[in-house]
């Protein structure tokens, strides 16, 4: 990790940083930001719509299906909206 990115893997939120879903590389990405990002008010998404709908009932199930999604987002360099789905857990 460069001089420059002060925020490492072991600041991250625990369930993000002991993550079996994001992999070692994900979790770099998200330390790229410089600093734990704020829940944009105006961020909407369809797809983590869906998710907590469905899976509502069974947070951990949810949490799971958000790590995959976030992933996702991150295999595609979309890291700004992986650390929205991300903070939709919290």
């Amino acid at each position: 990790m460069s001089e420059v990115n002060k925020y490492n893997i072991d600041m991250l939120p625990a369930d993000i940083k002991n993550s079996n879903i994001l992999t070692a590389a994900s979790k770099d990405k998200l330390t790229m930001v410089g600093e734990l990002p704020f829940i944009e008010a105006g961020f909407e998404d369809e797809k983590l719509k869906n998710i907590i709908q469905y899976y509502s009932i069974d947070p951990a199930e949810m949490e799971k299906e958000l790590h995959y999604y976030a992933q996702e987002l991150l295999e595609n360099d979309k890291v700004a909206e992986a650390w929205q789905i991300l903070l939709a857990i919290n």
